[in-house]
């Protein structure tokens, strides 16, 4: 069932906001962005993308922008933090990482969902 598959990631993907105003404002189930989110997901994009825009890899740049959001940080809040070092670029960084978020956080509550979790 691999275009069912495709579907749901399609729809799943179609739910985030790109706006960015409403992006920010999307509710984020906290409790489902732990450890494991993080360094399997997030962290290798937020690296990737930080070596892409500096040159080369900042892994306490990398550290930092995980802690945050671990930490639950609002995004203007991480976007504020990163506008220095990544300039314009931070914007586009900032919204793409919080799509990413919001993208496996609902991902992970559908898993649960059909696992009738």
């Amino acid at each position: 069932a691999v275009d069912d598959k495709k579907k749901q990631i399609k729809q799943l993907i179609e739910k985030i906001p790109t706006d960015q105003t409403a992006l920010f404002e999307y509710s984020i189930d906290w409790d489902l962005v732990d450890n494991q989110l993080m360094e399997k997901r997030i962290r290798p994009w937020i690296n990737k993308k930080i070596a892409e825009y500096i040159g080369e890899p900042e892994p306490s740049l990398t550290d930092f922008i995980c802690s945050k959001v671990l930490a639950g940080s609002t995004p203007k809040a991480i976007l504020d933090d990163v506008q220095m070092v990544l300039d314009e670029e931070a914007e586009v960084f900032v919204v793409k990482m919080w799509r990413l978020l919001i993208y496996e956080i609902e991902n992970k509550k559908q898993k649960a969902a059909a696992m009738g979790v």
